[in-house]
């Protein structure tokens, strides 16, 4: 097995995914780039180095236009001189009239700066399912990367086993993380780890032996993955993708497919550079579309003994809305984030618990004496 292709495969863990996010401590890693940094790369003692945080993040915009050079005026024509005509001696001099007075000056008055119209029941809705989404996709990154140091602790040689990528699901009330492989008949597994409480409670090793196919709804999440492996997309930094597959809500229901640019060094998170894309129930791509509109790598310091994370400030240009991205971000680099999107702009606190809008402070109207 190619060790970049194994990590870009996943799945979500739908509902059952409550005993994960139980404050268990995360294992060592940088992630689901590859299987050597799984084990051997950023740990989460490097990732701890100190960082100078980002300032607020965005795309540039173009810069101002020169301003134009003004035309030279033309010398004026050259008129001959008149000879001089004395006034009649009896013709008084007219008395120029005097400047009108100056209009009274108008005191000027503060600008009132009006807040956005409140969120609609269908943004509030739009909100808390991004939240869900985004929890989701922080319990399949851990899922994935305890699996996968458990399988790397007894598949020496995944290559040689033939495993191809991995995916996560709801099993009882855990998840279980499957690596597959790809064989004549379709794929089939070659390990299979139970994860409950942030604890390995089990697994099921076929690297010898019959291996048993994946059922319909594995092999679609499977061909979803591999489908989004011939886009045109280009994760920053490294070299592949980290791909979290999501199990539809029903059997015939489209699959979402997110590529997750990854962490390439330590104090660093790439808050560019994602995209998510749903598959049809026949294979092909009903969608696909990116988060940002270039990388940003931004540095992420750690906090202070006994205090909070301070929050990563972002402005998002692509949607009036934070998405389930920020709050994936929120919960993969232990800060929350500040996101700025819509217009009239609207601050939003995102965090793996939830996403709400900041009220802004406006500019009062200026006070009225008694009336008259």
């Amino acid at each position: 097995m190619r060790l970049a292709p194994f990590l870009a495969a996943t799945a979500l863990a739908l509902v059952a995914t409550a005993a994960i996010a139980q404050g268990a401590a995360q294992p060592e890693g940088n992630g689901l780039g590859g299987l050597a940094d799984t084990l051997n790369g950023l740990s989460d003692e490097t990732n701890q180095a100190a960082a100078e945080p980002a300032a607020n993040t965005q795309d540039a915009g173009p810069g101002p236009a020169p301003a134009e050079a003004q035309p030279t005026p033309a010398p004026a024509e050259t008129q001959p001189a008149a000879v001089p005509v004395p006034a009649p001696a009896e013709a008084p001099a007219e008395t120029p009239a005097p400047p009108p007075p100056p209009a009274p000056a108008t005191p000027s008055r503060p600008q009132i700066v009006m807040p956005p119209e409140p969120l609609t029941r269908a943004q509030l809705a739009e909100l808390q399912a991004a939240a869900v989404r985004g929890r989701l996709l922080g319990v399949i990154e851990r899922s994935g990367r305890m699996g996968t140091q458990d399988m790397l602790s007894r598949v020496p040689d995944p290559d040689g086993a033939g495993i191809s990528g991995w995916f996560a699901e709801a099993e009882g009330n855990g998840v279980s993380v499957t690596f597959y492989a790809d064989a004549d008949t379709g794929p089939v597994i070659v390990f299979r780890v139970m994860i409950n409480g942030g604890r390995i409670v089990g697994r099921d090793n076929y690297v010898a032996g019959t291996r048993p196919p994946l059922n319909p709804l594995q092999a679609r999440m499977a061909a979803a993955r591999a489908a989004t492996a011939r886009l045109d997309h280009t994760p920053c930094g490294g070299d592949v993708f980290n791909v979290f597959v999501v199990p539809p809500l029903t059997p015939d229901g489209v699959i979402d497919v997110y590529q997750i640019s990854p962490q390439t060094r330590p104090g660093y998170y790439p808050l560019g550079g994602h995209f998510r894309t749903s598959i049809a129930p026949d294979g092909s791509v009903a969608a696909t579309r990116a988060y940002t509109n270039a990388c940003l790598d931004t540095a992420v310091a750690p906090p202070a003994p006994d205090t909070r994370p301070a929050p990563i400030t972002f402005t998002h240009l692509l949607d009036p809305l934070p998405q389930d991205i920020h709050a994936f971000l929120a919960a993969w680099t232990g800060h929350p984030l500040i996101v700025v999107a819509g217009d009239p702009q609207r601050l939003f606190a995102v965090t793996p618990e939830g996403i709400a809008e900041i009220p802004r402070e406006t500019t009062p109207p200026p006070r009225r004496g008694p009336g008259r």
